[in-house]
């Protein structure tokens, strides 16, 4: 069990002042914590990781009667093992715990150092910790008698109890915990025992040291295992437990640590559940309802559904003179159904469901209770909270899915105010989208533009049809009552669910269109036009009249706001539409546009590229907005989309596509020009003008399998923005930046731009938004095909900016080699974190190899000096995590073949032998 002491020091004077009856384990825990032998063969060596704790505490039993000191001495290297020491018994002379604790004290230091010394964490999971727990608590249950028969025997016990109380006070976290859970166990274990009457000074002294004291520990691991052993002993005696430590549980209640509050909610629940009688209960209830309302607006998702869970119970053992008290969390805990985190929302629903709507026996007043719910949200959130509310309650509340119902409410004079009215159809909008698309509440007004609205691909027919019979002409009565865009919204949204086959009338759609051309005429809210949008597009894939009726509407739309538009161009300066006036028109073209096709003979593309810059001959009368980009957009992708349909028919029109792909190039070349002028005044238009070129690189790519060359003044353009955009990002919380940066990622991970605009991300990779974004791209790059291409953008990086640093260029003064290896350590983490290892260790022997051809390199005729250039090995040595020590090595001899090298060593430049002392340290980790 001794181990030599010159394997764990650096010198030979160190190894000397080191404890003899004390040493560290050879299955540190820093290789393999989980040791193939038992902690318990120092007992027995025929015991096994196998043998059953009751076999093992029978032959420990055996030992102690024959010999105290042994069993006492077997008791301690047990414990000791816990921590990764071995006990030699030869050298162990003296029961004295001060000396003892000074001498583990010491090794603890050591491992400290070594960065050996096991965590907490480390010790929870371990089983052997494990079962040396529950070992200690079955010797202090079934044979504490063992240690309390003499006195010589108890001064066994007191030196055991001494060195724990002494550990559990070390500034050692992973010993602290291992000694109080220890110090626990026996207490639990006398707790159970016939001894406790006869031993309760000892017991009390205890209880002092590993729960009073412990409970105020600042460590949360330690203090969550003094409440779980307390559950444990209340579970035991709940009637003494809960009369003494009552206390302790309110106090977990209102602890900083989550995990302890989780453990106490639990408890509290439990206790009120079964113990509601015992008077100090009716203490702790009172307690729990001054700390609940903040467990209910905790940022933990489990401590809010377990405080909502204890409120649940509350109601049923408070007293009369608390449920004002009560009034207050129910508030609280009913604002919860509203909440973002579905799970939390759908816990508290089914309840208030339950206690509040389901528990009427009339379906009107359910209804009644739902809608004097709404009504109670403040209408600058409407819109969002019904979105949660909806979502919250959809399974527990079945009359929401009950159209004949409804129909009937509203079939009924003033049977609701209009506002009633208002709510309830935007949670039906909700409701039967859900129905009809499978597609829960989305936590917003809409997803605009989402197809999953239109290709109703998970219709619940039967659902449909009901809904069309009993609401549609409910719907297109209150058309004319829309005065509210919110309303309107709700309302054109439901009647793109109805089953216009179904409909005897073929007049009402007429009556529809008719309204529509009325929003269209009088709103310029975008969210509200593409519904209406989406609307008109379901109905033109329909054959017939319904479709004619929709090619109309699209028409007479389209031709109403290209007229201002084309007055706008043509007109003289004086009778110019107003800029008001010209937005309103772009915003109606775009949200037609986006769904349905403008028709040719209008010129849609003519008379917008006026509103464009760079596009053509503009005057200063005419608006510059993004809508006028997005219009152009989507008429120019139905264009696009149109080219392989012509090639498909075989139809002989090269005049077709030669002007499609002039007016692409055109209108790429615009929106290039736009980046080239970014300004923090036109940063929206700039990123509009950055999304339409990723959307026509992408459908380009999709058309002809062949991705669009970029010039290189394009490049330069669009690293210009790239750059403007992150030298401006706010922080991690910058969402735009965030956009632009995936968008930017994509067509990079895609290939439909060169690897290389890499470099201009790598640059603010420090934030962490950036190395965020960047993890998958590093992943999907890291193989072996596409390796050398990453490594590749990766050195050229690292060389450019070294380079720039050294020759103190312009924009490089403020930058220091710290801020380039700060850089190098980040993006070895990313490379860390890649799943492909072939294609990781590709990157890395790249990375280095070159690396070191740089600092080799003999710039200034002068190999063995130390010029600027060999400064780079710094940036390699804050690289050498990502090396394996095959590799390793390699590179080392690699670098010791080089005649200049040994040289440079013999010198001591400093850079590459601290560069040689990393690749030796990966090299070592592997004793093969």
């Amino acid at each position: 069990m001794d181990i030599e002491h010159e394997e764990l020091n650096h010198s030979s004077n160190e190894s000397s002042s080191l404890p003899s009856d004390l040493s560290w384990s050879t299955s540190s825990s820093n290789t393999n914590y989980q040791m193939k032998k038992s902690f318990f063969n120092v007992i027995d060596t025929n015991i096994s990781i196998d043998t059953e704790i009751n076999a093992i505490i029978n032959i420990w039993v055996n030992v102690f009667e024959k010999n105290p000191k042994t069993g006492t001495l077997q008791l301690f290297t047990i414990v000791m093992n816990c921590l990764d020491i071995d006990v030699c018994e030869s050298s162990f002379t003296n029961f004295n715990s001060i000396i003892m604790f000074r001498k583990i004290t010491k090794w603890l230091k050591i491992m400290e150092e070594a960065g050996s010394l096991l965590s907490p964490e480390t010790i929870k999971k371990s089983s052997d910790v494990q079962k040396t727990l529950q070992f200690v608590y079955s010797i202090f249950h079934c044979h504490s008698n063992l240690f309390f028969s003499n006195e010589t025997h108890k001064s066994y016990f007191i030196f055991l109890t001494d060195i724990l109380i002494k550990l559990s006070q070390c500034d050692f976290i992973g010993p602290r915990l291992l000694a109080t859970e220890l110090g626990l166990k026996i207490l639990t274990g006398l707790i159970k025992s016939s001894y406790l009457k006869i031993v309760l000074n000892d017991f009390n002294l205890l209880l002092n040291e590993f729960f009073v004291k412990r409970w105020k520990d600042t460590s949360f691991i330690v203090r969550e295992a003094v409440l779980l052993e307390l559950k444990l002993w209340i579970q035991i005696d709940s009637i003494y437990f809960l009369n003494d430590f009552w206390k302790y549980i309110y106090w977990a209640l209102g602890d900083r640590s989550t995990s302890i509050q989780i453990i106490a909610l639990k408890l509290s629940k439990t206790i009120l559940d079964m113990h509601s009688y015992v008077t100090t209960v009716k203490l702790l209830v009172k307690k729990i309802i001054n700390v609940l309302p903040n467990l209910l607006l905790s940022k933990n998702n489990e401590v809010v559904i377990l405080a909502f869970s204890l409120y649940s119970t509350l109601s049923s053992v408070v007293e009369d003179d608390e449920e004002q008290y009560l009034s207050t969390i129910e508030s609280i805990a009913f604002e919860l159904i509203f909440s973002e985190n579905s799970s939390i929302a759908r816990f508290t629903a089914k309840y208030f469901m339950d206690a509040m709507v389901n528990s009427q026996t009339d379906k009107f007043e359910q209804l009644k209770v739902v809608l004097l719910i709404l009504r109670g949200i403040p209408s600058e959130m409407t819109t969002v909270a019904i979105s949660f509310f909806t979502n919250a309650i959809y399974d527990f509340c079945p009359l929401l899915t009950d159209f004949k119902l409804i129909s009937q409410v509203l079939s009924l004079e003033n049977s609701i105010e209009d506002r009633d009215k208002h709510n309830l159809m935007h949670v039906l909008m909700y409701v039967v989208k859900w129905l009809v698309t499978g597609i829960e509440p989305e936590h917003k007004i809409a997803i605009m533009g989402d197809q999953n609205d239109i290709v109703q691909s998970h219709t619940n027919k039967l659902k449909k049809k009901e809904f069309t019979s009993y609401l549609s002409m409910h719907l297109i009565n209150e058309l004319k009552n829309c005065k509210e865009p919110t309303y309107a919204f709700s309302i054109w949204t439901l009647i793109q669910f109805i089953d216009f086959k179904l409909l005897q009338d073929k007049m009402i759609l007429s009556e529809i269109f008719l309204h529509a051309s009325l929003f269209y005429n009088a709103w310029s809210i975008p969210t509200l036009l593409e519904i209406i949008s989406k609307f008109i597009n379901i109905i033109s894939d329909i054959d017939g009249f319904e479709q004619n009726l929709s090619l109309k509407c699209i028409k007479d739309i389209a031709e109403i706001n290209f007229n201002i538009l084309r007055t706008g161009v043509e007109a003289s300066p004086g009778d110019i539409p107003s800029l008001l006036s010209q937005k309103s028109a772009l915003i109606k073209i775009w949200t037609l546009a986006k769904y349905n096709s403008i028709p040719d003979d209008i010129e849609p593309l003519k008379y917008l590229s006026y509103y464009i810059p760079d596009l053509n001959n503009t005057h200063n009368d005419l608006i510059i907005s993004n809508f006028a980009l997005m219009a152009y957009m989507e008429i120019l992708r139905n264009k696009l989309l149109k080219v392989p349909i012509v090639q498909n028919m075989n139809l002989n029109n090269q005049v077709f596509e030669n002007n499609v792909e002039d007016t692409f190039a055109t209108f790429i070349g615009s929106m290039f020009n736009i980046l080239s002028k970014y300004d923090i005044q036109l940063i929206s238009i700039c990123e509009t003008a950055f999304l339409i070129i990723n959307e026509l690189l992408q459908i380009k790519f999709s058309i002809y399998q062949k991705k669009y060359e970029l010039d290189d003044n394009q490049n330069m353009m669009l690293t210009h923005f790239v750059l403007c955009v992150c030298k401006n990002c706010e922080g991690n919380n910058d969402l735009n930046t965030l956009k632009i940066v995936k968008v930017y990622i994509q067509l990079i991970q895609e290939g439909l731009i060169n690897m290389n605009h890499l470099i201009n991300l790598l640059q603010f990779v420090k934030m962490e938004l950036f190395e965020h974004a960047l993890r998958p791209l590093f992943n999907f790059f890291c193989k072996k095909e596409t390796g050398n291409e990453l490594s590749n953008v990766i050195n050229l990086y690292l060389v450019y900016t070294f380079e720039n640093i050294i020759l103190q260029k312009p924009d490089f003064k403020n930058s220091t080699i710290k801020d380039v290896i700060n850089v190098a350590v980040i993006i070895s983490r990313l490379l860390c974190q890649c799943t492909d290892q072939s294609g990781k260790r590709l990157i890395a022997t790249n990375i280095h190899r070159r690396g070191i051809q740089y600092a080799m390199s003999d710039t200034l005729n002068n190999p063995y000096s130390d010029y600027p250039f060999k400064q780079f090995f710094w940036i390699l040595t804050s690289m050498y995590q990502i090396l394996i020590p095959y590799d390793a090595q390699r590179l080392a001899d690699h670098l010791l073949d080089k005649p200049t090298t040994q040289k440079l060593i013999n010198s001591e430049n400093e850079h590459i032998l601290n560069y040689l002392y990393k690749l030796q340290e990966v090299y070592n980790t592997d004793e093969n």
